[in-house]
């Protein structure tokens, strides 16, 4: 699906654009509208997939915020000179949500993630960095368990990454269960907690530390925006780090000092 640049570029001289990766939705809205409080500008927002979000910038939309998933998406960017430095900024892990009836615990959850009857699914790999993270896991999980990584690979049902969703578009997280479509989902620990708000039965499993696979959040302005600028100051200051870790994302320590 084509991210229609008019879209974005609505108003653009007068609306300062932030494009960011769609686990920061809620955390992002609450740190614009402290940034508000504080006398900083209203900003448009269009969440995505990181992927797709860096494909429409490297297509000619111009932003002057851009946060993403991976780090290595506002760098490739900044390498271009189609945005500013970029910096870290906040951290995630991977979590499975899964049907209450499924018991995933313990060391048995390789195995029962590859158990032929139990439906994965992911998110969309090279579109969204949680589906190239979610890989990365099953490369880690082969390390341990040689050949599931070829097992996962062919079963992982891809449901959510692939297209940039309108801003009424229900999760996929949330219609996948609710629409019986699957059994358990890899995702962002953020995505599950929030899902699980709106579908409490379901439940979250920890991915064990050697297995998971840490993301590195990257955020950058456009070169020449003063508001954006501002926008990624307050995001790396305390206030914006507060929110960011109320929401369940990691702080990113010393990295984001100035």
């Amino acid at each position: 699906m084509t991210f229609p640049a008019t879209r974005l570029l609505s108003a653009a001289t007068q609306v300062p654009q932030l494009l960011a990766a769609g686990s920061l939705r809620s955390a992002m809205d609450e740190i614009m509208a402290a940034y508000q409080q504080q006398g900083g500008v209203t900003f448009h927002a269009q969440y995505g997939p990181s992927g797709k979000l860096r494909q429409e910038i490297e297509a000619g939309v111009q932003v002057d915020v851009f946060a993403s998933a991976s780090v290595g998406h506002t760098e490739a960017l900044a390498q271009q000179k189609l945005l500013g430095p970029s910096v870290l900024f906040t951290h995630n892990d991977l979590c499975v949500l899964a049907r209450p009836d499924l018991d995933l615990h313990g060391d048995d959850l390789l195995a029962l993630l590859a158990d032929p009857a139990v439906r994965v699914a992911t998110s969309t790999p090279v579109s969204d960095p949680m589906g190239d993270y979610t890989w990365q896991f099953f490369r880690n999980a082969d390390k341990r368990q040689p050949g599931i990584y070829d097992v996962m690979n062919a079963k992982a049902i891809r449901l959510s990454g692939a297209h940039i969703p309108a801003a009424d578009e229900r999760l996929p997280y949330i219609t996948a269960f609710e629409e019986d479509r699957a059994d358990a989902y890899i995702m962002y620990c953020t995505n599950a907690i929030s899902t699980r708000k709106v579908l409490p039965q379901l439940q979250v499993i920890a991915i064990p530390d050697e297995l998971n696979v840490r993301s590195a959040y990257g955020i950058a302005a456009g070169r020449q925006s003063e508001h954006g600028q501002r926008l990624v100051q307050f995001v790396l200051a305390a206030a914006g780090q507060a929110i960011l870790k109320k929401h369940g994302f990691g702080s990113c320590g010393r990295q984001c000092a100035r």
